[in-house]
């Protein structure tokens, strides 16, 4: 996650220096929270194993990243395309084939598959200090930070309020996953969930991320079942969403 991370903040500031370091430094803030509308996937090679030195890879390796602001895909892909390549710690990758997906049709409910884990939490008073407890999706709390956090990233955009709330419905069971992110322990959630309202809060789950940490590459998700009919009144396609990149590596 870490080298991720790094990766793609070096490489959107080397194409764009001014739009870099206003991710990095600021972001959206809305009500003391910070977005930076970027998400991205784990890794997934061809094959994997663990090793003495951690996990190797075999490749290609499929990677995604996605974002609602077109100049942040745009920065990567610029990056990507001069470079040829991702340097992930001693690691080199080479930039196999790089292509933008096509955004799908979404109406009022749709069925998700994380392709990142879901990253949720609450703020705990222990010993005069706050401190973050991750939730789990049998907790009707994670569902509600999901909630909440996806509204408050349509105010980061400027939409205001008038877009409604979003349900969600876990599907199936779940599975935790642990990270050390920038030196913290963060657990995350693998799993299927419906989500149903506004076709743009859809959207913007969809290109963004769901929940917390996304910038670090959690909550990213692809789509399994979408409901492509059209929403009277519904999304205004000047917002402008950047569809994702999807990228192959090979070593």
């Amino acid at each position: 996650m870490n080298l991720l991370h790094g990766f793609v903040y070096r490489a959107i500031k080397k194409a764009d220096p001014v739009l870099g370091n206003f991710l990095h430094n600021r972001g959206f803030v809305v009500g003391g929270h910070r977005y930076k509308f970027l998400a991205f996937s784990l890794l997934f090679p061809r094959a994997a194993r663990k090793s003495s030195k951690g996990i190797e890879m075999h490749p290609p390796i499929s990677w995604w990243v996605s974002s609602p602001l077109p100049g942040l895909m745009e920065a990567l892909a610029t990056t990507l395309l001069m470079d040829g390549k991702a340097q992930l710690g001693n690691v080199e990758l080479i930039l196999q084939r790089l292509e933008a997906e096509e955004l799908p049709q979404f109406g009022r409910r749709s069925l998700f598959e994380t392709i990142s884990p879901i990253v949720a939490s609450t703020g705990v008073k222990q010993g005069g200090k706050i401190k973050r407890r991750f939730l789990s999706p049998d907790d009707p709390n994670f569902w509600r930070v999901l909630e909440v956090n996806l509204e408050r990233k349509a105010v980061a955009l400027g939409w205001g309020s008038a877009l409604g709330n979003v349900k969600f419905l876990c599907e199936g069971r779940w599975r935790s996953k642990l990270f050390e992110v920038q030196g913290a322990n963060v657990r995350g959630w693998m799993g299927k969930f419906w989500c149903e309202g506004s076709s743009a809060l859809l959207r913007l789950g969809y290109e963004a991320g769901f929940g917390e940490r996304n910038a670090q590459g959690f909550g990213m998700v692809r789509i399994l079942v979408s409901n492509s009919a059209v929403e009277a009144g519904g999304f205004d396609e000047d917002r402008g969403f950047a569809a994702r990149y999807s990228n192959i590596f090979d070593k």
